[in-house]
């Protein structure tokens, strides 16, 4: 027995310097060496767990030590450890959980954290060497960067569209990894069988990509830590393995409840006006008990024992330090289905840390979870990754944004025409900024300021207005190859053009460019451009003043008299033709400057009171060929409607 604590003493040591180093993977793998005797089953204390009124875990048939034993000799040798852990920075310290008596409430200030003692037998080979490869990568990005790695996910379930939060989510992972020389992991979790497709894993995963969000490891480009499919990750036993550890350690339990079961309970709780807890009688049955009903054939589902009023401090990246007891968490919970299908908490606690994710953002409907995902990775010894919960993105109304407000997926933009990177901008300005009042951001410009310390606590507004805004600002960062590959497309489709090149379209894509919001856009607005009605804008209020006033007519007169004259001869080549027209007509009218000279000009000209600058749009229209579809009248057919109109 003198050797056995002797033993565990130094494991506990060799495990205390991986964490002081910054490492739990190190430290975790340093404690389970396999070049060292590890007792065959987790060491407790017979009969029941303390305080649980729960059959507690036998120990191990090798085991001839017992846990107080342990504890004291552990105690003794990490003493001093222990005090020189809580004087470290909160980045090299992890989590880990303090008791209180509060519900998940956030506190305005960091408490020191206390020590945790992993107590169970090593990881199952599969496990194990997921976990050395994790290692390696970490002691590679160690010699590298000089510290770990950051390891984060976007994990998307495939049962529909990449919707506008879910892409803001990968986005934030994303800036968070590149801008840290970290990796980006992408899970796919599928386990919902009924709803999962693979054409909607293609379609968000190409919503991704349009984003330019990219990944190093993932189900289409594999990884040293596949599979990246939970499917296929089940398939693959690893979270049977993991069940079998929690069975093995008396932390889940066969539950035989019906639905029926848990709605009469549920009545009942409401009938007394408690709240509902799961008190599952099965969670203290007998093992004769249990076997009865297996016997029957009678499903089950499994349940994770909730350690009774254990408080849990998370320090949140997002939000801060935020707590939860265990009491609060509505009793034990199902993490097994009784189709064998793990549950969310279960399956993203077992992925997250076989692939070595460091840090976890998520949106902050995530956070309910936190405590429960907790009390798995200790159940597991598992270790536990920073978390952060972003704010949530809701509509103007502040209701959940829904496709009553419009679109909500990255493809419906798409296809309206929205550029990645005016999405990509827009998106990291739901729920951060760099401190400035900079709104229009590259993608390089993002990568250099990006900070999670500069999160937002609160929620997000999605202003299509805005979106819009900035997106036109992109448009008009478009050089004239890129404008005319693109705005030329638009114009293809919408039957303006017959082929997205030459000169017309070079001119018209450059124009549309200062112009539009979208490029689904340009079509219409270069149709407005190069309409010329003539008759409805006489007609129109904005034009009532100047017809009324005569100034219209007077106008027209001096266009043709310069056009007489040879004055319009290089209109379209030569941008100086229209201040020399605008200066001789405000001469033959009497000295008129400003809005009463130019006004007439350019609705005699263009039939509106507003549009391009003239002497681009004309050099644009005298560049129209047989590529151009849309019926396109000339300057000399506008002037033929001003003297015909006017009888002069």
């Amino acid at each position: 027995q003198g050797r056995l604590v002797v033993f565990c003493v130094l494991s506990h040591l060799r495990w205390c310097v991986g964490a002081l180093l910054g490492s739990p993977r190190s430290a975790m793998l340093a404690f389970v060496s396999p070049q060292l005797p590890v007792a065959a089953a987790p060491l407790v204390p017979a009969g029941t767990a303390a305080g649980s009124g729960r059959p507690a875990q036998q120990p191990g048939s090798g085991s001839q030590l017992s846990p107080a034993m342990i504890a004291t000799a552990l105690a003794a040798a990490g003493a001093g450890l222990r005090q020189r852990r809580r004087s470290l920075p909160a980045s090299l310290c992890g989590h880990a959980l303090r008791p209180q008596h509060h519900q998940a409430r956030l506190l305005a200030t960091a408490r020191p954290l206390p020590w945790v003692l992993p107590m169970h037998p090593p990881p199952a080979p599969m496990t194990r060497r997921s976990f050395d490869a994790l290692d390696a990568l970490q002691v590679e990005g160690e010699q590298a960067t000089g510290s770990v790695r950051p390891r984060v996910r976007f994990a998307p379930s495939p049962t529909g569209v990449l919707h506008v939060g879910g892409a803001r989510t990968a986005l934030f992972n994303w800036l968070f990894a590149k801008s840290q020389g970290g990796e980006m992991i992408l899970r796919v979790e599928d386990t919902d069988m009924a709803r999962s497709t693979a054409d909607s894993e293609a379609a968000i995963l190409e919503g991704l990509k349009w984003c330019g969000i990219t990944w190093d490891e993932g189900p289409d480009c594999g990884g040293p830590v596949g599979p990246y499919r939970q499917s296929e990750r089940m398939d693959a036993g690893i979270y049977q393995e993991q069940l079998e550890k929690l069975i093995a350690r008396n932390k889940v339990y066969k539950c035989f409840l019906t639905s029926e079961d848990l709605d009469a309970m549920r009545a009942e709780a409401e009938k007394n006006e408690q709240a509902f807890v799961v008190d599952s009688p099965w969670a203290r049955a007998t093992a004769a008990e249990v076997q009865e009903m297996l016997g029957k054939g009678t499903p089950f589902v499994y349940r994770f024992r909730v350690p009774q009023d254990q408080e849990m401090v998370v320090n949140d990246l997002v939000l801060g330090e935020v707590e939860w007891n265990s009491d609060d968490l509505g009793g034990d919970f199902v993490i097994v289905r009784n189709t064998g299908v793990p549950m969310y908490n279960f399956g993203v606690v077992v992925d997250d840390a076989q692939m070595g994710i460091t840090h976890v953002f998520r949106a902050q409907e995530h956070l309910m979870n936190t405590p429960r995902q907790i009390l798995i990775y200790e159940a597991l010894d598992l270790p536990i990754p920073e978390f952060g919960h972003m704010p949530l993105i809701l509509a103007p109304d502040r209701s959940k944004l829904s496709k009553r407000h419009g679109a909500v997926s990255v493809s419906d933009y798409q296809k309206q025409g929205y550029l990645a990177s005016g999405m990509v901008n827009y998106l990291s300005q739901l729920g951060w900024n760099d401190g400035t009042n900079k709104e229009i951001y590259t993608v390089e410009e993002l990568l250099q300021s990006f900070k999670m310390e500069r999160m937002s606590k609160v929620a997000a507004i999605f202003d299509k207005d805005k979106f819009k805004w900035v997106n036109g600002h992109h448009v008009r960062l478009l050089d004239d190859d890129k404008a005319t590959e693109m705005i030329g497309a638009e114009l293809v489709k919408a039957g303006i053009v017959k082929e997205a090149s030459g000169p017309f379209v070079r001119r018209a894509s450059t124009l549309l460019r200062e112009r539009v919001g979208t490029l689904a856009e340009a079509a219409s607005e270069l149709r407005s451009i190069m309409g010329y009605k003539f008759d409805d804008m006489l007609a129109s209020p904005e034009s009532k003043e100047w017809v009324d006033s005569g100034a219209i007519k007077e106008t027209a007169a001096c266009i043709l008299k310069a056009k007489a004259e040879g004055a319009l001869d290089a209109i379209g080549s030569d941008p100086d033709v229209f201040k020399k027209l605008a200066k001789f007509i405000g001469e033959e009218r009497g000295g008129v400057k400003k809005k009463a000279l130019l006004a007439p000009l350019r609705l005699c000209l263009t039939a509106c009171d507003h549009g391009p600058d003239m002497a681009i749009f004309f050099e644009m229209l005298a560049l129209a060929d047989d590529n151009v579809l849309l019926e396109v009248l000339p300057l000399d057919k506008r002037l033929a409607m001003l003297k015909e109109k006017f009888e002069l």
